[in-house]
């Protein structure tokens, strides 16, 4: 019943992928060692650019990316999985991969060089804190439905127990498990008691006080997939007792794990939230 539940669950988020109509310079790892899409800047000024991370659905982050890219951001739409060339399941995703993605973005003629913006909804999401914890030069990240942990992460073979999302110089980074102690009635659900149930005494927990930029967490108050309301707070928590200010969470009444997509639609003023947050006003 739980592999369903995930599978099932999983298979929808898949659905979501579809083809930016701007033009844009298609990256391959035969050639630029990365798989993604950059759309430039159509100023001849240089600019902050951003990074942009899919989830669960895996391949390029093409429905998260194009409301960036639209609203003028020299914008890197970044595979990590799922997609030629790359691993084919989201598990044990080299980080050094990134520290290549980011320098190539950042050697751009239309980027700055010492200065980067990280978008990401759900895994990516935590990837994306990951990602600045370990980088001063990630000036702001916006994460929608975010992580306070590095967890397990998703294999095609249900039965199969995944090890972690993540590594380091080839070694797996600490993550909580999933580990529900009771009958299980959905993903929400898996994770919650997963992440009560946690026994790796705190190892897992992403490094959100090392962060050097500012952060905005934007949650649904129906988040059907993991508690991200409640761990964002955590997220906010730590780093405004290190920095005041420094992370701002906006929960949403009512809304699912990536906020029913309200904020990439042009036509909802939580668009204009999102870009604002993006651009840091």
């Amino acid at each position: 019943m739980l592999n369903k539940i995930i599978k099932a669950s999983c298979i929808a988020l898949y659905l979501f992928a579809f083809s930016a109509s701007a033009s844009a310079d298609i990256l391959s790892m035969g050639k630029e060692g990365i798989v993604g899409k950059y759309y430039s800047s159509s100023s001849t000024d240089k600019h902050v650019g951003v990074l942009v991370l899919g989830g669960a659905e895996g391949g390029l982050p093409e429905k998260l990316a194009q409301t960036i890219v639209d609203a003028g951001f020299p914008t890197l739409s970044l595979a990590y999985f799922n997609a030629e060339g790359l691993p084919q399941e989201l598990e044990k995703i080299p980080l050094e991969y990134f520290d290549k993605a980011k320098s190539w973005l950042q050697k751009r003629k239309d980027v700055k060089s010492n200065e980067l913006i990280v978008v990401g909804w759900s895994k990516g999401a935590e990837l994306a804190l990951l990602l600045a914890s370990r980088d001063q030069n990630i000036k702001r990240v916006v994460a929608i439905a975010p992580s306070s942990v590095v967890w397990a992460g998703i294999l095609k073979d249900w039965k199969t127990v995944p090890a972690s999302s993540w590594t380091e110089q080839g070694q797996e980074l600490t993550h909580v498990a999933f580990k529900p102690t009771g009958p299980v009635n959905g993903l929400l659900d898996l994770y919650t008691q997963s992440l009560d149930n946690r026994s790796e005494k705190g190892k897992a927990n992403i490094q959100v006080e090392d962060i050097r930029g500012s952060v905005v967490l934007m949650t649904g108050e129906n988040d059907e997939i993991w508690p991200s309301p409640r761990m964002a707070n955590l997220i906010c928590e730590k780093m405004n007792l290190k920095k005041n200010g420094q992370c701002q969470h906006l929960n949403f009444k009512g809304l699912d794990h990536l906020l029913n997509y309200k904020f990439i639609d042009k036509s909802e003023p939580m668009n204009q939230t999102f870009i604002e947050k993006i651009s840091g006003d």
